[in-house]
């Protein structure tokens, strides 16, 4: 007699919103799921900057792909605290540096691939209008890049191996974009001077 016993959710103990059954349930596998999601989605995205920013430092393919293993290992395991962070992708790139210099601190020489150098000396082929008349210009050019404070060498990947907008750089460094306009400026100052040039041109204009 109106007792509810016809099988209704209503009378199911636990029924409501932290019943694995309603839609509205979040449990902790689901939030696992979507954390896992997230995390993936994100490193697809970033990965790319990770590994132009330990192929510059590195040159070696092999090892950059140990060290980005191991950042993206390290960043898991703080993952749901990294979430809560204004700029994940800031701390992110933060965590790709440290790893990076660990590596770098470690090794008695860096070894540059001649493929590596290729991409990295070719990515300012495309904007150096003929600067860069030698290979020997080239070894100038990335020693002098390798020299940079890290500051103007992280904008420098970000905008000449990456082609980033200089708004999205600031994304990454956690910067403003006046300072990242600073940073690339005296970055590429740096390296005309290295060059013997008057300048050497930005990737695509100050965007």
């Amino acid at each position: 007699m109106g007792t509810g016993t016809d099988g209704g959710r209503a009378d199911r103990p636990g029924a409501g919103r932290d019943d694995p059954g309603d839609a509205g349930y979040d449990g902790p596998e689901n939030a696992n799921i979507r954390l896992e999601l997230a995390y993936s989605a994100f490193c697809e995205t970033h990965e790319p900057a990770w590994r132009a920013l330990a192929l510059t430092r590195i040159g070696n393919r092999a090892d950059v792909t140990l060290v980005v293993e191991a950042m993206k290992e390290d960043l898991a395991r703080h993952w749901a605290q990294v979430l809560r962070f204004e700029e994940p992708a800031a701390y992110a790139w933060r965590l790709a540096n440290r790893h990076v210099a660990d590596w770098v601190a470690a090794e008695e020489q860096v070894e540059v691939e001649a493929v590596t150098f290729a991409a990295v000396i070719g990515a300012f082929k495309d904007v150096a209008n003929g600067l860069l008349h030698s290979e020997a210009d080239g070894v100038r050019l990335y020693a002098a890049i390798l020299e940079l404070p890290d500051r103007q060498r992280d904008v420098i990947v970000l905008r000449y191996l990456l082609g980033l907008h200089v708004k999205v750089i600031g994304a990454y460094l956690g910067r403003p974009v006046a300072t990242v306009h600073s940073n690339l400026r005296h970055a590429r100052e740096r390296l005309a001077k290295r060059l013997g040039v008057r300048e050497l041109p930005d990737r695509g204009g100050e965007q």
